[in-house]
C-alpha cells in the first residue's frame, strides 16, 4: 500500500502547486483556519438568530442570519463562555455577537466560533429577569402577604455569603455590636460564577435542616448576602434554583444583594429586603441601647402617669369642697381621707413599677455577663488567650509547642502546646460564631 508521504512527496517541499506538492485536506483546512482567524481576529457581528439548539454537554449551536440579503452564518457557543448567558434567545430575535470566524477543520466547515451574545433593546439580562418575574408573580411569591416579620430579639441568626467577602465582616461587625447575646451561624457559599445558584440553594438547605436539630439549634432568622458587582456578578441571585430556594426557607429570610440600586429576584421573594449588608444585620436584631433606653423611658412615663392622676384627684377634692355646702363637710373629709390613703400608697405602687423596669434591664444585663469570659472563669473554666490576649477558642487556634495563657479565677497561667488532637465531628456541621 502506498502511503501518504510516498504519495504526495517530502513534506518540505509540498506547496500545493503541482501534483507531486499537493497538500493534504487537513493541511488545508488548517491553514486556512489560521489564515481567517489571523486575518479577523474577534470582531462584532448582527443578524437574527435561527435554529437555536443546546447540546447534552451544554454547548449551544445555531446559524446568523442576514434576512434582507439572505445570507446566514453558523455559530458555535462552547460551554465555558456559554454558562453567562442568563437565557436562551429566540429565533428571530435579532442580537450582538462577539467571535472569531474560524474553520472546523475536520470538515472543512466555516463557523463564528462566539464568544459572548449581547440582544438589541433590553438584552438578554433583562428579558431572561422579567421572564422570571412574571412567572414568580403568577404563583404568588411577591404577594406582600408572603412576607413574615422578624422577631423582636432574636437568638440565633444565620448567614449566607462568601466567607472571603468583606459582607460577611460587615454582618458579623454589626451583630455583635447591636446584640452581643446573638449566636450567629454562617454557611459560605460562592456568591458569583457558573453553579453558584445551586451552592446558594445548598447553603439554605444545610442551614435548614441544622436549625431543625432542637431548640437549641433552632434559627430566627437568616441573612443572605453579597457586595457590590455588575448585572453579571450578581445574576446567581436571579436564577431560578437560588430564588426558588429562598422562597421555600421556612426561616425568614433578610436579603441583601450588591449595592441599593441592584434589585434581584431573591430580593423580591425574601421576607425582607436590605440595601447593603450592614443594613441587613441592622434590621435583623435591635440595638441593646435602645432597649435600655426604652426600659428608662417606661418607668419615668409610668411615674410621670401617677403623679398626674394624684394631682387631677386632688383639684378634683378641691372643687367639690367649694361647690358643698357648709352641712356637706364630712362628704370633704371623707374624700381627703381617701386622697391621703391614695398618697401614702402612691410611693409603694411607684416603688414596684420601677422594680419591674429594674428587673426587666436586670435581666438583659445577666444575659450579657452571661457571654462574658470572667462570667466564664467565675464558673470555675478557664479562658485561652494567645500572648496578645486574643481569645483561641477553635481548635486550628492551636499548633504543637504553641505558647498561650489560661485565664483562670484569680489569675492567668502560662502554658504550651503538647499536643493537638481535633474531636471526629463532620466537616459539614456549621461554623458557629461565638
Amino acid at each position: 500500500m502506498t502511503s501518504q508521504a510516498s504519495l504526495f512527496g517530502p513534506a518540505e517541499v509540498r506547496d500545493g502547486r503541482s501534483p507531486e506538492g499537493a497538500v493534504t485536506v487537513s493541511e488545508l483546512n488548517e491553514a486556512t483556519r489560521g489564515t481567517l482567524e489571523k486575518r479577523f481576529g474577534d470582531l462584532w457581528v448582527c443578524g437574527e438568530v435561527t435554529n437555536w439548539t443546546r447540546s447534552s454537554v451544554g454547548h449551544r449551536y445555531f446559524s446568523l442570519r442576514d434576512q434582507a440579503r439572505d445570507a446566514s452564518v453558523a455559530c458555535v457557543f462552547f460551554r465555558g463562555d456559554a454558562w453567562r448567558l442568563p437565557a436562551d434567545p429566540e429565533d428571530g430575535m435579532e442580537v450582538f455577537v462577539h467571535g472569531r470566524p474560524t474553520l472546523y477543520a475536520r470538515q472543512g466547515r466555516f463557523q463564528l466560533r462566539v464568544r459572548a451574545i449581547e440582544a438589541a433593546g433590553e438584552g438578554l439580562w433583562r428579558i431572561a429577569f422579567e421572564r422570571l418575574r412574571r412567572q414568580l408573580a403568577a404563583e404568588g411569591m411577591l404577594d406582600p402577604e408572603r412576607k413574615r416579620a422578624l422577631p423582636a430579639f432574636p437568638r440565633r441568626v444565620g448567614v449566607v455569603t462568601s466567607s472571603k467577602g468583606a459582607a460577611l465582616h460587615d454582618i458579623i461587625t454589626v451583630l455583635r455590636r447591636r446584640a452581643p447575646w446573638v449566636e450567629i451561624v454562617v454557611r459560605h457559599c460562592r456568591v458569583q460564577g457558573e453553579g453558584a445558584a445551586d451552592e446558594v440553594r445548598a447553603a439554605l438547605q444545610r442551614l435548614v435542616e441544622w436549625s431543625a436539630g432542637g431548640l437549641e439549634r433552632e434559627l430566627d432568622a437568616i441573612i443572605l448576602s453579597r457586595g457590590g458587582g455588575s448585572m453579571e456578578d450578581l445574576w446567581c441571585f436571579n436564577e431560578e434554583t437560588a430564588v426558588r430556594a429562598v422562597a421555600a426557607t421556612p426561616v425568614p429570610v433578610i436579603c441583601a444583594i450588591g449595592h441599593e440600586v441592584d434589585v434581584t429576584l431573591c430580593e423580591l421573594v425574601a421576607d425582607l429586603r436590605a440595601p447593603t449588608p450592614s443594613a441587613a444585620a441592622e434590621l435583623a436584631v435591635p440595638d441593646v441601647r435602645s432597649v435600655r433606653a426604652s426600659l428608662d423611658a417606661t418607668g419615668q412615663g409610668l411615674a410621670r402617669g401617677l403623679r398626674r392622676l394624684i394631682t387631677r384627684g386632688s383639684d378634683r377634692v378641691e372643687a367639690l369642697a367649694h361647690r358643698l355646702p357648709a352641712s356637706a363637710g364630712y362628704v370633704r373629709d371623707v374624700a381627703e381621707l381617701r386622697l391621703d390613703t391614695l398618697a401614702a400608697r402612691l410611693p409603694a405602687g411607684l416603688e414596684r413599677a420601677l422594680s419591674r423596669s429594674r428587673a426587666q434591664l436586670a435581666g438583659l444585663a445577666a444575659a450579657l455577663d452571661a457571654l462574658s469570659p470572667l462570667e466564664t472563669v467565675a464558673r470555675g473554666y478557664a479562658v485561652a488567650t494567645d500572648l496578645q490576649d486574643r481569645r483561641l477558642t477553635r481548635i486550628d487556634h492551636f499548633r504543637p509547642s504553641q505558647r498561650f495563657r489560661l485565664r483562670v479565677q484569680g489569675g492567668r497561667v502560662a502554658a504550651t502546646t503538647d499536643t493537638v488532637e481535633p474531636d471526629t465531628a463532620g466537616p459539614d456541621a456549621p461554623e458557629s460564631e461565638p
